[in-house]
């Protein structure tokens, strides 16, 4: 496949599991085609036919998918497609050890992801904890790992997958009170998602993406 290849993402019309993807083609500059499947919600049930009708046709029946060349070449999963485009548009480490910690850093977002899920269905104070604890603690290891060698990045000394993953992170939250206290500590992580948010690419992208409901 060559760098000159054509691009179809496809997912629901929202963020979700596509927004870091998207980041990605913008920072690279690269188009693609945006495909949203429209979805809404009432009674608490998610209504979305056009997909309902068309789900059988993608690979593990799941979206994100995206697309390469028309189609010649489909690749399936989020983090699958993630990994793929920042290797593509070298934004994944400048060797393998860099790729592997970056890899590894958003395996720990999935993780945290998983961690809030369960802290919100178990009810109590359990959602209270996980930001007084689990999320306090992986972001202090982000930041421990974070900016060696002074670049603003987390990692080497150019935008990467993890500086997006972690930008995404931080606004998965609707509590933003409680994110912003678990960050207290984390000046490198804070300054990381600042130069994200400014990077003309992806701030053109955040001030004209479509609202959505999740």
């Amino acid at each position: 496949m060559s760098s000159s290849s054509n691009y179809k993402l496809i997912y629901f019309a929202g963020r979700g599991l596509a927004e870091t993807s998207r980041m990605l083609f913008k920072a690279a500059g690269q188009d693609f085609e945006d495909f949203r499947y429209p979805i809404t919600i009432k009674d608490g049930q998610y209504i979305r036919p056009e997909w309902d009708a068309d789900k059988p046709k993608y690979t593990y029946e799941k979206i994100p998918v995206l697309e390469i060349d028309g189609g010649k070449y489909t690749i399936a999963q989020s983090k699958a497609i993630e990994r793929f485009l920042a290797r593509r548009f070298n934004m994944f480490g400048s060797n393998d050890i860099e790729a592997a910690l970056i890899d590894a850093a958003g395996e720990q977002i999935l993780d945290i992801k998983q961690a809030y899920n369960k802290a919100k269905t178990t009810g109590g104070d359990a959602v209270k904890q996980f930001f007084e604890n689990d999320l306090t603690k992986t972001f202090a290891i982000f930041e421990k790992q974070a900016g060696k060698d002074k670049s603003g990045y987390w990692i080497g000394s150019r935008l990467s997958l993890f500086d997006i993953q972690l930008y995404n992170l931080i606004h998965f939250f609707d509590d933003q009170q409680s994110v912003q206290k678990a960050l207290e500590e984390c000046a490198a992580l804070k300054a990381i998602h600042d130069k994200v948010e400014q990077t003309p690419e992806i701030k053109k992208w955040l001030s004209e993406r479509p609202d959505s409901m999740f």
